[in-house]
């Protein structure tokens, strides 16, 4: 299965979207990526969307371009976690977040199969405690 494939999500998850004005998220992006994100859930057997507060801290909010951010949680049926959560994002544009909804779709969640673009922020965390 390919990550263009649209179908219903095989694998639980919860993503978790940034709706705080630090995202400074246009209205058109948080649309866009909210209507994307509920229709992803509904087609999943294990999906959860989650609105959230600042994902990252005001100041790597400020360090990175103006667009969402979403955490996706691999979990199980039962919701326990499967394997770490991704930060993907920012989903600048319509192609950013197309490239989500592919991924979630595809039920894999393997982050290696997600556009570099999408996961600067999510090394940037990961590697930010060995700094």
């Amino acid at each position: 299965m390919s990550v263009s494939d649209v179908g219903a999500v095989t694998e639980g998850f919860t993503a978790v979207v940034c709706t705080a004005g630090g995202c400074r998220a246009t209205p058109d992006e948080a649309s866009r990526t909210g209507e994307m994100l509920r229709d992803v859930v509904r087609a999943s057997r294990h999906g959860v969307l989650v609105s959230s507060g600042c994902l990252l801290g005001a100041t790597s909010c400020r360090l990175r371009p103006s667009a969402p951010l979403v955490v996706v949680q691999p979990c199980d049926a039962d919701r326990r976690p499967t394997r770490p959560a991704v930060r993907i994002g920012p989903l600048c544009t319509a192609a950013d977040v197309a490239a989500l909804e592919g991924w979630l779709r595809c039920g894999r969640l393997d982050p290696a199969l997600l556009p570099a673009r999408l996961l600067e922020v999510h090394h940037r965390a990961v590697s930010a405690p060995t700094n």
